[in-house]
């Protein structure tokens, strides 16, 4: 009998995409919806936990492998589902390449000599190997990353909270109480929001392999990827808010939680979070194939 996901390895897998998106995801918010960006993180946390719901029934009902495909092949056309196939088969592509990139570009910044261009292939061509190879084998893989990623972003958690507490919260006044380039409260709100979507990329992912999990892991699994974004993209946020001055941003756009390590523990946080980065990133290619 084949063995099965179990509760933690079918998160893993998934979670490892959608967790991620912390790397990208404040920064983005930030820009469009400057001091208010955690508010438009937690609206996201509000609207993902109704679908989440609408998701683990619908999947339910037809437990098998492909997801919205799956849905749409027993309550619509045939063309209809082929063509939510073939976007969800490029979509993954998509992320493949783009999260392999983005995480030589993170290598890049420890080891300056990395051809991005090269290593982004190698890692398309390592993880495809790990796809094939089983299931089994990428989601050991797969706990590992996301051990890790947790581990590295509670420890960020915990240095920007104890440098908020050393140092006060003059730059949080200062950043509050700039003017929005949005012109007001509500579209800042509205179009964080619509940036903060990207954050939760992926969280269909654990849908496309529900037979090969135990029975009720997958609803479990949408819970606890809801309530690792629920909590670390908000709060990533708002400590990036006091204490990142929001004309930084900008600046350290594609690597803003090492820059926020470096500024609240120094540079061997910067390190560790460039690391997990790397990591994590490549989670999400190994995800894309899976």
């Amino acid at each position: 009998m084949k063995k099965k996901l179990n509760e933690l390895q079918a998160t893993a897998i998934s979670g490892n995409d959608i967790s991620s998106s912390c790397l990208y995801v404040s920064a983005l918010t930030i820009i469009y919806a400057g001091q208010y960006a955690w508010i438009s993180l937690i609206i996201v946390a509000v609207v993902l936990y109704f679908f989440r719901k609408i998701y683990s029934e619908v999947v339910g009902a037809i437990p098998l492998n492909g997801g919205a495909y799956n849905v749409l092949l027993n309550t619509s056309t045939k063309r209809l589902a082929s063509l939510a196939a073939a976007l969800t088969v490029l979509s993954y592509m998509a992320t493949a390449v783009l999260s392999g990139y983005e995480a030589m570009h993170y290598l890049g910044g420890i080891i300056p000599l990395v051809n991005y261009f090269l290593a982004t292939v190698i890692v398309l061509v390592a993880f495809t190997v790990l796809a094939i190879i089983g299931i089994g084998e990428s989601a050991f893989v797969a706990v590992i990353i996301f051990i890790i990623h947790l581990a590295s972003l509670a420890l960020l958690v915990l240095a920007s909270i104890w440098f908020l507490l050393n140092n006060g919260f003059d730059i949080f006044h200062l950043n509050w109480n700039l003017p929005l380039s949005s012109g007001s409260i509500k579209n800042a709100l509205f179009f964080g929001f619509a940036a903060a979507m990207l954050g939760i990329s992926g969280f269909e992912s654990s849908s496309n392999y529900v037979e090969e999990q135990q029975e009720g892991v997958f609803r479990k699994t949408l819970r606890n990827m809801w309530g690792v974004v629920s909590f670390f993209n908000p709060v990533l946020a708002f400590l990036l808010i006091c204490i990142i001055p929001l004309a930084q941003v900008g600046e350290h756009q594609e690597s803003l939680l090492a820059f926020l390590g470096k500024t609240a523990g120094g540079n061997w946080l910067a390190f560790i979070i460039s690391i997990d980065a790397v990591l994590v990133l490549c989670g999400a290619v190994l995800t894309s194939f899976v």
